[in-house]
């Protein structure tokens, strides 16, 4: 079995947190959809197929934890967390010019700290784990330089950075297909996807129904289900 670094987990573990969830109100409205996009951002087109392969990086690695714990997740809920990734991605530039944020800075920052924090990923998910946490570290880094001022933690300027971000995102023409859902990447929240895709979570919020997740088709899933 692949070993993944600690540092590598943790970032990993956000998606699988979000199995634990409360319900997540319905994004803003934007530009009208086209056929193949997932998502336009203020006129920006992200295609389908960018979501999906994206979405697959993310299962490929999920799975080594998914395996120790012989636990699945819905492609459903990792192509949402996809799309969102690639969403704020597009979003972060302006955000960032308007709160004077140097992005080519943390760029390089964070690009600095994963050459450690990825050195024990295996070569195989090495080009999957650059591409997602560089776009996660960077989107943290900015949410904690843009609510620094008056916080007192690492914590609430994160929590104050995400408020400043949110309010700003929703005077953006954003619109997100129906079938992806939403997330919130910082409070740990799905609204569980539309369509057939969809996997309900649990009454209790301690974790995603296992057995709804686990009865899905191999190819509406990441990692295979304990026997």
């Amino acid at each position: 079995m692949a070993v993944v670094s600690p540092s590598v987990r943790r970032a990993a573990l956000v998606v699988t947190a979000l199995a634990a969830v409360v319900p997540l109100a319905a994004c803003s409205g934007g530009p009208d959809l086209h056929p193949g996009d997932a998502a336009v951002v203020n006129g920006h087109a992200i295609r389908i197929s960018t979501v999906d392969a994206f979405a697959d990086d993310f299962c490929a690695l999920e799975k080594p934890g998914l395996a120790q714990q012989g636990a699945v997740l819905p492609m459903a809920l990792l192509r949402s967390a996809a799309a969102e990734s690639l969403v704020s991605d597009a979003l972060l530039a302006a955000f960032a010019k308007e709160a004077r944020i140097d992005l080519a800075e943390v760029h390089r920052g964070v690009r600095q700290q994963l050459r450690t924090s990825l050195v024990d990923v295996p070569a195989d998910l090495q080009g999957a784990a650059q591409k997602r946490f560089q776009l996660e570290g960077e989107r943290r880094a900015v949410l904690e330089l843009a609510g620094r001022q008056g916080a007192t933690s690492q914590q609430q300027a994160m929590a104050q950075g995400a408020q400043l971000f949110n309010a700003w995102r929703a005077q953006q023409h954003v619109t997100i297909d129906p079938r992806f859902g939403r997330v919130d990447l910082d409070a740990l929240k799905w609204d569980g996807a539309n369509g057939s895709l969809s996997v309900p979570a649990g009454k209790t919020p301690d974790a995603l129904d296992q057995k709804a997740a686990a009865a899905l088709p191999a190819d509406q899933r990441c990692g295979t289900p304990a026997s």
